[in-house]
């Protein structure tokens, strides 16, 4: 076999973590050619295929998913160690990572790790904004602190604590026509444009079958992975949606119209923790300090925000 390199380690190491070149270019801060080229290397020195093209993606084989299990077992020694080693230099008192599904990390998260900086001065954070998946990915091989993340998790590596439990609610344009009702119930919303979140979240199927139950027939013209974008787009005046509460509840202000949805169709948040090392003291009091500003915003949303 030939010789390995280091960099095309680290560019097959990227390339599972983002799914596609691009994201590993933009982890490594290379461009997309070189990642490719690095990447073709490592499969020719290892003489075994490791990835399958689909479109625009790369599917790792098997061989792939059992070598970047013992990659990832020496870059976690390794980035540790680095990280221990800057936090002496530069004197810090710490440094809490922390990985988040989108609903929470537009305004809710950075105010609490405002916060919790003002709190613990020399704390220095890192916050990364993934899919669920991902984050519960990045927390079983010990990449983050924390994470936060709306998926039942099953993995051994991983320790799950229930954050809240709540409930999706219907978001309205102003001035739609269904403002003045006390709560809304799937026939209300027959023949509406409706935004959709995209079918990479799993509570996009729990909405669709609500609506199949119902025999209620949406415009499904729009949809979206993110449920700030679903919010800005109906505040816009373009449909109507369903969303988590902690996102709608930060648009209020804006003139956003929030009102209950029947049946209820819950949204967990979970806090996840690696669960092959002890939990930090400052993911402790960050976790602590996060259910309470939760309560709090459930305490100013008028019943909308239900914490269970």
């Amino acid at each position: 076999m030939a010789k390995l390199s280091f960099r095309q380690v680290e560019a097959f190491r990227a390339v599972m973590i983002a799914g596609t070149t691009t994201g590993a270019a933009e982890m490594l801060f290379i461009s997309q050619p070189a990642v490719s080229r690095l990447l073709s290397d490592f499969e020719a020195s290892v003489k075994v295929t490791l990835f399958e093209r689909h479109k625009k993606r790369l599917l790792p084989t098997p061989e792939a998913l059992i070598l970047f299990e013992e990659v990832e077992r020496s870059f976690v020694g390794v980035e540790q160690l680095a990280r221990t080693a800057e936090e002496l230099r530069e004197f810090h008192r710490g440094t809490l990572r922390i990985a988040c599904m989108p609903t929470m990390a537009q305004e809710f998260l950075p105010k609490v790790a405002h916060d919790f900086q003002q709190q613990n001065k020399g704390v220095s954070m890192t916050l990364q904004v993934r899919s669920s998946q991902q984050v519960a990915d990045w927390i079983a091989t010990q990449h983050f602190d924390i994470g936060l993340s709306a998926i039942k998790v099953s993995d051994p590596a991983i320790k799950v604590e229930s954050l809240a439990q709540t409930q999706l609610v219907c978001i309205l344009p102003p001035g739609h026509p269904l403002q003045d009702k006390s709560e809304i119930v799937p026939k209300d919303l027959e023949g509406e444009l409706f935004v959709s979140l995209g079918t990479e979240q799993s509570i996009r199927y729990k909405v669709d079958e609500v609506f199949e139950q119902a025999d209620v027939k949406r415009q499904m013209l729009f949809d979206t992975q993110v449920s700030h974008v679903a919010c800005s787009y109906v505040l816009a005046g373009s449909g109507v949606s369903l969303v988590d509460a902690v996102t709608a509840i930060n648009y209020i202000e804006r003139g956003l119209i929030i009102k209950p949805f029947t049946p209820s169709i819950r949204f967990n948040y979970n806090i996840i923790y690696p669960a092959t090392r002890s939990i930090s003291r400052l993911a402790l009091e960050f976790s602590e300090l996060l259910r309470s500003r939760l309560v709090e915003l459930s305490d100013r949303s008028n019943g909308l925000l239900i914490i269970k």
